[in-house]
């Protein structure tokens, strides 16, 4: 029990240092950074724009 503790201490000491430097050097938080940098390649191919789908023109 006393390892857990330990182990999960030393885990939130180190995200609280990592994510204190990074808000320092960053203005955007982690992780909209990190879904820029996966999707952000493929998210002008995922167009969510519904109205310009179903026009009535392509309808008949």
């Amino acid at each position: 029990m006393f390892k857990t503790l330990f182990i999960l201490a030393i885990g939130v000491a180190v995200g609280y240092s990592y994510g204190w430097t990074d808000a320092q050097e960053n203005e955007k938080h982690v992780a909209d950074r990190l879904l820029e940098r996966i999707g952000g390649e493929t998210r002008s191919r995922m167009g969510n724009e519904t109205d310009a789908r179903f026009q009535t023109s392509d309808l008949k």
